[in-house]
C-alpha cells in the first residue's frame, strides 16, 4: 500500500463530516460567556437598585424625623428589611451617617468602609445622626459575591481579596427643622 500525500490531502479537504461539531465547540463557550455576563450584570444591577431604593426609603424617615434616635444596627435592619433580594444583608452591609458642616470641606473624601469577609474585625464606622437642620451624608456599602466569578463580567468586575464585589449607595439630605 502506497501513501499519496496529495491525494489524501484532497480527500481530507472535501470531507465535511464533523464541520458543525468543530464550529459548535468554538462558538458555544463564547455564547455561554455572553449569556452568563448578561445574568451577572442583571443580578448586580438588581442588587444595586434595591440597595439604593432601601437606603432612600430609610433616609426619608431620617429626614422627616420619624426614625427617632437611629443607631447603626437599627438603620441597617431597616435597610435590609426593605431590600428583599439582598442575600445576607445584615452581615454584609455597613452604613455611615456623617454631618456635613460647611460646604464641601467636610464632605468625606475617603473610600467607603465595607465589610471585610476575611477578617473578624468590623470596620470603624462614622455614625452620627446630627441635629435638626443639619445637612447629612449617608453612605452604604454592601459586599456581594458574583454569580460567575471566573467568567465574563464576573471576571472583569473589581473584587476585594475575598472575591466579593462592593456595591455603594450614597445620599445627602437635610434634616427637617423641628
Amino acid at each position: 500500500m502506497r501513501f499519496w500525500p496529495k491525494r489524501s490531502a484532497k480527500r481530507l479537504g472535501r470531507d465535511t463530516r464533523g464541520a458543525a461539531a468543530v464550529e459548535f465547540a468554538m462558538v458555544v463557550p463564547l455564547l455561554f460567556a455572553v449569556i452568563f455576563s448578561i445574568f451577572e450584570g442583571g443580578w448586580i444591577m438588581l442588587q444595586s437598585i434595591m440597595l439604593d431604593r432601601a437606603v432612600d426609603m430609610t433616609v426619608r424617615e431620617l429626614r422627616l424625623g420619624t426614625f427617632a434616635a437611629p443607631t447603626h444596627e437599627a438603620m441597617r435592619q431597616r435597610v435590609c428589611d426593605r431590600a428583599v433580594v439582598l442575600l445576607d444583608c445584615t452581615q454584609s452591609l455597613t452604613l455611615e451617617l456623617i454631618p456635613i458642616t460647611s460646604g464641601s470641606a467636610s464632605y468625606p473624601t475617603d473610600n467607603a468602609r465595607c465589610v471585610n469577609r476575611s477578617s473578624p474585625i468590623a470596620p470603624t464606622l462614622r455614625f452620627n445622626a446630627g441635629a435638626r437642620s443639619d445637612i447629612m451624608f449617608v453612605r452604604a456599602c454592601l459586599v456581594v459575591s458574583p454569580l460567575t466569578p471566573g467568567l465574563g463580567l464576573g471576571l472583569a468586575l473589581p473584587k476585594d481579596e475575598t472575591g466579593a464585589v462592593r456595591l455603594i449607595s450614597k445620599s445627602a439630605f437635610n434634616n427637617e427643622p423641628a
